[in-house]
C-alpha cells in the first residue's frame, strides 16, 4: 500500500516537473518568435527608409543648402549602417 501512494505521488511530481518544462520551453520559444517578428519589421521599415531618401533625392536640388548637407549626411549614415 505504502508503494502505491509513494508511486502516486512520485507520478505528481513527475507530471508537474514535465509541465514546468513544458511552459519554459514554450516561454522561450515565445521569446524566439518575437525576435523574428522585430527583425522581419525592422526590414520592412528599412526597405521603407530606402524609398524614402529616393524619392528625396529626385527633389535635392531644389533643397536649401543646408537641408542638402543635412540629407546627405543622413542618408550616408543610413547606407552605413543599413
Amino acid at each position: 500500500m505504502y508503494t502505491a501512494i509513494l508511486s502516486a505521488i512520485s507520478s505528481i511530481s513527475s507530471i508537474f516537473s514535465k509541465l514546468f518544462e513544458f511552459k519554459k520551453a514554450q516561454i522561450e520559444n515565445q521569446q524566439i518568435t518575437e525576435i523574428i517578428h522585430d527583425k522581419k519589421d525592422y526590414k520592412k521599415a528599412s526597405d521603407i527608409a530606402e524609398q524614402i531618401i529616393s524619392l528625396a533625392q529626385k527633389y535635392y536640388k531644389q533643397m536649401s543648402l543646408c537641408d542638402r548637407l543635412k540629407f546627405s549626411k543622413l542618408s550616408n549614415k543610413f547606407y552605413k549602417v543599413n
